[in-house]
C-alpha cells in the first residue's frame, strides 16, 4: 500500500463508482437476529447535532431507515454478532454517506458512525507553492475518495427496552497492543494501536508486506474485554473501517467503506481471529485512563466542525521539489547546521569523537569500490573515490563502542546532492559505507541510500578475510522511546523486516489530560544494520512526506544513538545535511515469531 499512487479522483469519479453500489458483501453469513425488529437511536449532542435515526428491518439484507422525521427509504444493510453486540451498516440510496451502527444488546447502549464522500468537488492542493501550516484542522475536506466519519454515543430503545443512561467510554487500554489478524477475506495484517487517536497496519499478504502504514483511528472501549477501532486510510485509498474486537475470544468483526485500488466501490462486512503478539510500554501518567485528550486535540475534535480528526497530512507538510529546483540548490547545503542549533531536537546528541583524527584509512567493498579517507584536522578530512581526486569535507564522528566509529560528511557542490556516512570498527577491520544522494527516488526530493559493506586498511588494524557488518532483523518486534531534548521525545516502534513507526509525544506538562498518551504518528521504510553485539544503525527514508534521509547509529548498551540527515528543507528553501542524537529507553518487544520470512 505504502506505494501505490491512489487516483485522484473528483466528485463526478467519486458519485459513478459509489452511487448505486448496494449494501455490504459479506465472505459468510449475514446475521438475521435484527429481522423483525424496530430499534430507535437516541444520540447525544458534543457540540454537534446528531441524527435522528429509526430502523425497521423486514430480513437480513433489508431495512428501512426514517431520518431526523423524513420519509422512509428502503437501504440495503448487512449485520454480524460478536457475543452481546451487533454491527450493521449501510448506505443511504442516491447519497454519498451511510452509517456503521453499533449495538450493544446487554446495555442498550449505541454508537452510530456517519461515514461519507464530500459531496462537492474537492481543492486541487498545489504543492509546489509554500507548504501548507502544520495545523491544517480548520481546513475543509479536499480528497473526494478519502471517507469522512463521525461517531455518535448514545443508546437505542425498542418495544420492551427504555433509553439508557450508560455509554461506550474514551480509554487507553487498548494502547500499545499488537495483534495480528487473519479475516475471512483473505488478509493478514498486524496492528498496533498506538494511542488513542491513531494506529499502525503490516499487510503481511500483498507482496511488498513489510510496510508499516500510519492512519487515524479512533477508540471506544465496551467492556473489560471488548472495544471499538476505526482506521481511515488517509494519504492512501481513503477507505474507512469500523471493528468491533473482543480481546477475551481474540475475535473482531468490521466493515470497510472506500474506493478500491482500481477505483471500484468497496463496501464489505468481514470476521477475523486474531493472536496477541505482545503489549508494548505505554507511557501516560498513572492516572490517566484516557477519559480526555491533550488540551490542543480535545479543541480539535470538539471544535463544532463535523468530520474534524487528527489528521497527519504528510504530503502537505513538505513543498514538492523538481530535479531541476534540487540540483539548482546543491552548492548551498547547510552543513551540520541543524544538528548543532536545534536544541529542541539535538540537545541529546553524543559528544564528538575525537578518535579518527590524524588516520588515514582507505575503504573497500567486494565489489572494488573504494574511498580514501584522510582525517587532517577534528573535523575536516579529504576524501577521494575511484574516480575523483581529492577533495575536502567538513565531517562530525561518534564513538559508538570501544574503537567503533560512526562519521559522516556532505560532499561539496555534489549534483545531485550526495553524502556519505561511514561505520569504522577499529578493532577488526569491519567497515560500512552508506552513499545517500537526493533524487532517484519515487519523487525527486526523496534521497536513494546505496550500502557498500566492507573492510578498512589502517596502520595497526587486521583486514577481516570475510567478516562483514550486514543487515539484521534482531531489532524487528522491539520499540524505544528516544529523547532528542527536553522538548521532544518519540517512540520508535519495530514492526517488521522494512519498515517501521514513529509516534512523536504531545506536549504539555505531567497531570495534563493526555500527557505522553500518544501523538501525531507517521511511518517509513528502513533497514537494520548490525555493528557489533548491541551496536545497529537503523536507517529511514521519509516517503510520501518530506523524502529525508536518517541514519542512526544505536549501542543499546548505553542506549544513546548518534547519526545524520540529509534532505530538503520542508519548505523548499534549501539542503541540509546535519546530525541527530537521543537517549533512548526500552519500550518492549512483541512476538513476531512466523510472521516473516526468516
Amino acid at each position: 500500500m505504502f506505494r501505490i499512487n491512489y487516483s485522484k479522483l473528483g466528485l463526478e469519479e467519486v458519485k459513478a463508482a459509489v452511487l448505486g453500489g448496494g449494501g455490504p458483501v459479506c465472505a459468510g453469513e449475514l446475521c438475521e437476529c435484527l429481522v423483525g425488529k424496530e430499534i430507535c437511536l437516541q444520540l447525544d449532542n458534543e457540540g454537534i447535532d446528531p441524527p435522528a435515526l429509526k430502523y425497521s428491518f423486514q430480513s437480513k439484507d433489508k431495512l428501512t431507515l426514517t431520518e431526523n422525521d423524513g420519509a422512509p427509504v428502503e437501504c440495503a444493510y448487512g449485520a454480524l454478532r460478536l457475543n452481546q453486540f451487533l454491527l450493521f451498516a449501510h448506505m443511504v440510496p442516491e447519497t454519498l454517506r451511510g452509517y456503521a451502527v453499533i449495538l450493544d444488546t446487554a446495555t442498550g447502549r449505541a454508537s452510530a458512525t456517519e461515514m461519507w464522500f464530500i459531496d462537492y468537488q474537492g481543492a486541487e492542493i498545489d504543492k509546489s507553492q509554500p507548504l501548507l501550516p502544520a495545523d491544517i484542522s480548520n481546513m475543509d475536506f479536499f480528497v473526494n475518495r478519502e471517507v469522512q466519519r463521525q461517531i455518535y454515543l448514545g443508546c437505542f430503545t425498542e418495544a420492551d427496552r427504555p433509553a439508557t443512561e450508560k455509554r461506550f467510554y474514551h480509554s487507553l487500554r487498548l494502547d500499545n497492543k499488537v495483534l495480528k489478524w487473519d479475516d475471512d477475506l483473505g488478509r493478514k495484517r498486524i496492528f498496533t494501536y498506538i494511542s488513542n487517536y491513531f494506529s499502525t497496519m503490516v499487510e503481511l499478504e500483498t507482496p511488498d508486506g513489510e510496510d508499516v502504514i500510519t492512519f487515524p483511528s479512533d477508540y471506544l472501549q465496551f467492556d473489560d474485554s471488548a472495544f471499538y477501532y476505526d482506521f481511515g486510510e488517509v494519504e492512501y485509498s481513503g477507505r474507512f473501517s469500523v471493528e468491533i474486537i473482543d480481546l477475551f475470544g481474540m475475535k473482531k468483526i468490521g466493515v470497510t467503506l472506500g474506493i478500491d485500488e482500481d477505483d471500484k466501490f468497496e463496501f464489505r462486512l468481514y470476521r477475523a481471529d486474531g493472536r496477541n503478539l505482545g503489549q508494548l510500554a505505554t507511557f501516560f501518567d498513572f492516572s490517566d485512563w484516557g477519559e480526555s485528550l491533550p488540551a490542543a486535540l480535545e479543541a480539535r475534535l470538539k471544535s463544532g466542525k463535523k468530520g474534524n480528526r487528527l489528521t497527519y497530512r504528510t504530503s502537505l507538510l513538505a513543498r514538492e521539489e523538481t530535479e531541476e529546483e534540487i540540483n539548482a540548490l546543491a552548492g548551498e547545503v547547510a552543513e551540520f547546521a541543524r544538528g548543532e542549533s536545534h536544541a529542541a531536537t539535538t540537545s541529546a546528541s553524543m559528544e564528538f569523537s575525537t578518535q579518527c583524527l590524524g588516520k588515514k584509512v582507505t575503504f573497500r567493498d567486494d565489489a572494488g569500490f573504494c574511498v580514501d579517507l584522510d582525517f587532517v584536522e577534528q573535523e575536516k578530512l579529504r576524501f577521494r573515490t575511484a574516480d575523483s581526486d581529492w577533495a575536502e569535507a567538513n565531517y562530525r564522528a561518534f564513538a559508538l563502542d570501544e574503537d567503533l566509529v560512526y562519521l559522516g560528511f556532505h560532499i561539496k557542490d555534489s549534483c545531485p546532492p550526495k553524502a556519505m556516512t561511514f561505520a569504522l570498527d577499529f578493532k577488526n577491520g569491519c567497515a560500512t559505507c552508506i552513499e545517500a544522494t537526493i533524487g532517484g527516488g519515487a519523487e525527486p526530493h526523496d534521497v536513494v541510500p546505496v550500502y557498500h559493506f566492507g573492510y578498512m586498511e589502517t596502520e595497526g588494524v587486521p583486514v577481516p578475510r570475510t567478516r562483514r557488518h550486514g543487515f539484521t532483523r534482531e531489532l524487528v518486534g522491539r520499540s524505544f522511546t528516544w529523547t532528542y531534548s527536553k522538548e521532544m521525545s518519540s517512540q520508535h516502534i519495530y514492526d517488521s523486516p522494512g519498515s517501521y513507526s514513529w509516534t512523536i509525544f504531545i506536549g504539555g506538562k505531567p497531570g495534563d489530560p493526555g500527557y505522553r498518551a500518544g501523538g501525531f504518528a507517521w511511518s517509513s521504510p528502513c533497514t537494520y544494520i548490525k555493528l557489533r553485539d548491541d551496536v545497529y544503525i537503523l536507517n529511514w527514508v521519509e516517503e510520501k512526506w518530506s523524502g529525508s534521509f536518517s541514519s542512526a547509529a544505536m549501542n543499546l548498551r548505553i542506549m544513546h544513538d548518534g547519526g545524520f540527515v540529509l534532505g530538503v528543507a520542508h519548505d523548499g528553501s534549501g539542503l541540509m545535511f546535519g546530525t541527530l542524537g537521543a537517549y533512548a529507553r526500552d519500550a518492549g518487544r512483541f512476538d513476531v515469531s512466523g510472521l516473516y520470512e526468516l
